[in-house]
């Protein structure tokens, strides 16, 4: 009689731990496939080289790296997961991306007016309509292919995912987009198409990240995970060449099967 409070507490304990294994494994029920889509708020750069050794492009790089800044950008586009098991697996798409780099705030310098028969008659400041500061934004878009492989930690609804990868980016255009500021805080923009660049059609980023996995339901997911990328090849065969790069916080939806 006196075992009989000990065996009810075990059993108390085995069932209450056996209802935890449960819920548990149903925690880390995996899907094999899943499909999603992704968009991704980038911070885009770029690094310059020199090609042909001279001082002549050095001096250009310096020029460029004090008058150039990062800008905004985005990757967004359809994913296809194949999962090997709970915490491996492999993942590709098609993405379409916005990366570059801009020109810093610049102020527009109006010369003074000298009417030769009068003399000086003006000041610097700029005429009536005319913009006082002028950006310039460089856009190169590509269409992306991404291949890399998952690594999932944990076993509940939160879990640590890490990436690393390779990205082919298929090049298909350059535009530059001026912004012209005026006086009275109005704006205009012209952007223009640089086809007569001779861009390379081809470039391999290397990727990677590391965020979390939140799982919604049994067969839908939503990933937040900073990445990094940066393209290994020059853009274009210049004395001065660049190699973009970016960062950004790439959210992503699955749908499991």
């Amino acid at each position: 009689m006196k075992n009989i409070p000990l065996l009810l507490l075990t059993f108390i304990v085995i069932n209450v731990y056996g209802q935890g294994q449960e819920k548990e494994n149903k925690d880390i029920v995996f899907n094999r496939i899943q499909i999603g889509v992704n968009f991704s708020p980038d911070l885009n750069y770029r690094t310059l080289k020199n090609n042909d050794g001279s001082t002549n492009s050095d001096q250009v790089i310096k020029l460029r790296n004090e008058n150039e800044t990062v800008k905004p950008g985005y990757t967004v586009g359809l994913n296809f997961i194949y999962n090997f098991n709970k915490n491996i697996g492999i993942e590709t798409g098609i993405q379409y991306s916005n990366k570059g780099y801009q020109r810093k705030l610049q102020d527009f310098i109006y010369g003074d007016f000298i009417d030769p028969k009068y003399g000086f008659i003006g000041s610097s400041n700029p005429p009536e309509n005319m913009p006082i500061q002028l950006t310039t934004i460089f856009n190169y878009y590509y269409i992306d292919i991404p291949l890399k492989i998952n690594f999932i930690f944990g076993m509940r609804k939160i879990r640590i995912i890490t990436s690393v990868g390779i990205t082919a980016n298929l090049f298909v255009k350059e535009t530059y987009t001026s912004i012209f500021y005026y006086d009275d805080a109005t704006t205009t923009r012209k952007t223009y198409n640089l086809s007569y660049y001779d861009y390379n059609s081809l470039n391999i980023s290397p990727l990677i990240s590391l965020g979390i996995d939140y799982k919604i339901n049994k067969s839908m997911n939503l990933r937040l995970e900073p990445t990094f990328r940066y393209g290994i090849l020059k853009i274009i065969d210049h004395p001065v060449t660049a190699y973009l790069w970016n960062t950004g916080l790439n959210i992503s939806y699955y749908v499991g099967f």
